[in-house]
């Protein structure tokens, strides 16, 4: 078994992280080292892709996609397009609506393969393999073909995309606009230590995306569509805080996609129980604009349970290491799953009784 160590200034150092060094062999990285001085050494374990017994590509695909995570865009989604009922029903373009749904979930794919290659890249995912789908390090795809995986995804989404365009042209144009913005800013991680990217990651996953489906299959957004967007962006907001917390001393600040790496850990429990009844009284916030019957109010309290167990263990939690936090971003996605139930069921029962 071959092993070969480079550092970042070594020539071909780029293309073994890229892959491209060798058509039938994977270079799989073993240790990654960055020190002050001497900037990043890598150790690879060269491997020959026949004795890698690598998945269908499709598996690989869809291990890479992390379908854990699509209720974060396609719950938000589904909610905004079940917030319409009455004369809007008669204005709904099935199939153009239909279409966006599919262009959200290549949207969503190209993001998750995108950051798997730039993880992997920055040394993210190599330095901690408990992070991201793994598959570039196993070697069952090369770096390379993660981001021409993206650039198809973001391709796809683009073209089942556009006939929801043509729905409401100007509108879509600036939801699109300020989606592309909130999206450049996360992948630069611009304004990181003063919560930028924690904000556009709410706008992305909140209002952009419940007003964009609205335009998509009713040519209009209400002001119900904004309320259901910023309590599901602050809810997914609060589920990445939740994933970031089990590895929030295990890297750098600056790997991480939002400002609580840069936080002590006292500080940290503290932002993440505020935030977390911040987030329940989003839910009801929006609850009462939107005119929810009363019966969904106390079933609430029963959904809402998996968020207050999450905040028991942070509180309970000594340090990132407590292993009261063992499993919390199961437990997050959990509560987000529960919520997105909740408004379904609600908006459904409330809005599309009379189909």
């Amino acid at each position: 078994m071959e092993y070969i160590t480079l550092t970042k200034g070594d020539p071909e150092f780029e293309s073994y992280l890229l892959g491209t060094f060798d058509s039938k062999s994977r270079a799989l990285p073993v240790e990654t080292f960055e020190g002050k001085n001497s900037g990043e050494r890598v150790t690879f374990r060269i491997v020959p892709l026949d004795k890698l017994n690598v998945p269908p590509w499709w598996k690989v695909y869809f291990l890479s996609i992390r379908p854990e995570l699509a209720g974060l865009t396609l719950g938000p989604a589904a909610a905004a397009w079940l917030n319409h009922s009455g004369a809007a029903l008669s204005q709904w373009t099935r199939w153009p609506s239909w279409l966006a749904l599919l262009g959200i979930f290549f949207l969503f794919a190209a993001a998750c393969l995108y950051n798997d290659y730039q993880d992997h890249m920055q040394g993210g995912d190599r330095r901690n393999r408990q992070r991201g789908s793994q598959v570039i390090q196993k070697g069952w795809v090369t770096a390379i073909q993660m981001r021409r995986w993206a650039v198809l995804n973001a391709a796809l989404a683009l073209v089942f995309g556009v006939p929801a365009f043509f729905n409401a042209p100007l509108a879509l144009s600036l939801i699109c606009l300020g989606a592309a913005v909130a999206i450049f800013i996360i992948s630069q991680k611009w304004g990181l230590r003063a919560g930028l990217v924690d904000l556009s990651l709410m706008l992305l996953f909140g209002p952009l995306l419940t007003c964009g489906i609205a335009l998509a299959s009713y040519s209009d957004f209400n002001s119900g569509d904004i309320f259901l967007g910023v309590a599901f962006g602050l809810l997914t907001v609060w589920v990445f805080h939740l994933r970031q917390l089990e590895f929030l001393f295990r890297a750098r600040p600056e790997s991480f996609r939002t400002f609580l790496g840069f936080l002590p850990f006292e500080k940290v429990r503290l932002v993440l129980v505020m935030e977390s009844a911040l987030v329940v009284m989003a839910q009801l916030a929006a609850a009462v604009w939107l005119r929810l019957p009363f019966l969904f109010f106390p079933l609430s309290l029963f959904i809402s349970l998996p968020l207050w167990i999450c905040v028991q263990r942070i509180w309970q939690a000594g340090s990132p290491l407590s292993s009261s936090l063992m499993g919390i971003s199961w437990r997050a996605l959990i509560a987000h799953l529960g919520w997105t139930v909740w408004w379904l069921a609600s908006l459904g029962v409330v809005n599309w009784n009379s189909m």
